[in-house]
């Protein structure tokens, strides 16, 4: 499909011939029109393909599977990615502030992006020397901005501490910035969320990538990622009772799930409440529109537990 072009009629026949029907066909077509046929059906389809038909020729969906179903996990991809990126937003601030709190502290507000400030052993020098080029551009950039206040304070000041001048990092920089502090500048940032330095690091770079995702409008809601890439065994495991298959739990490792617990433990938990609070109203609505057998395997793209709703309570 994706390497020929099609009219929005012979899309509609394409899904037509898979088994897919239609509630309103003439709104169909002006979704796919605005939407786009082959994002519409990457991805959001395997919740209601029948896999004992599907091949790698054709795909086929479940008997009764309505476009307006597809539609539906389409558009709770678009609102989690927006929900999820706001919140990873929080944990960039949080970070931003203990680790400009700590670094200053220890290194002084003036002339403190030295190479002895960050983690010994000549194997960092080329990621440091790199981490320290990237701030220094992003200053840069940020300094043609007219309203610019890290350059106005720059002006008056003729230094930047770091806690004005991390105005300027991304999320990367956040990320690489603490995995390069000494082990011992990091268990400091740490305790102020009560985790341990390794854990950061990871759920850092978790979150990173999650939140690329998010801000490019790439498929989240199914996201695994590299199994390099993920959480400790917690307690919520346990306790949502969480199956596991050759010693490893079967979600809330490296999926959707587990990033949300990863949110758990690096905002206030009153923000982790509003935010569960927003994704059970998304999964309420999203319920409404599928069967219980839909809804399930919506449950198990995302790596959510069916108790999934008694995890802001543990």
């Amino acid at each position: 499909m994706e390497n020929e072009f099609k009219t929005i009629d012979e899309q509609i026949e394409e899904l037509k011939l898979k088994g897919l029907k239609f509630k309103n066909e003439a709104r169909a077509k002006r979704i796919l029109l605005m939407e786009n046929y082959y994002y519409l059906t990457q991805d959001y389809e395997d919740v209601f393909l029948d896999l004992k038909k599907t091949t790698e020729e054709q795909d086929v969906y479940v008997p009764e599977t309505y476009f307006e179903e597809l539609f539906a996990i389409y558009k709770l991809d678009r609102e989690l990615r927006d929900l999820i990126f706001d919140y990873i937003n929080l944990v960039e601030t949080h970070m931003k502030s203990f680790i400009s709190y700590a670094f200053s502290k220890k290194y002084g507000y003036k002339d403190y992006l030295k190479r002895e400030n960050f983690i010994p052993g000549e194997k960092f020098d080329k990621r440091i020397e790199k981490l320290i080029d990237e701030i220094e551009d992003n200053k840069q950039r940020n300094f043609k901005n007219p309203k610019s206040v890290i350059k106005e304070y720059f002006k008056e000041k003729n230094f930047l501490p770091l806690w004005v001048l991390i105005k300027v990092f991304t999320f990367g920089n956040v990320t690489n910035f603490y995995d390069l502090m000494k082990l011992e500048d990091k268990q400091e940032v740490a305790q102020y969320i009560e985790m341990n330095a390794y854990s950061v690091t990871q759920y850092l770079k978790m979150l990173n990538i999650i939140r690329n995702i998010c801000a490019h409008g790439d498929i989240l809601f199914n996201i695994r990622l590299d199994r390099t890439i993920y959480i400790n065994d917690f307690k919520e495991h346990e306790e949502l009772k969480i199956e596991k298959q050759n010693g490893r739990y079967v979600y809330g490792l490296n999926d959707l799930f587990a990033v949300v617990i990863i949110l758990k433990k690096m905002i206030d938990a009153g923000e982790f409440s509003e935010m569960f609070l927003k994704i059970e109203k998304l999964l309420s609505d999203v319920r409404k529109e599928l069967d219980e057998t839909s809804f399930n395997n919506l449950l198990k793209c995302m790596g959510f537990p069916k108790n999934y709703a008694l995890l802001d309570s543990i």
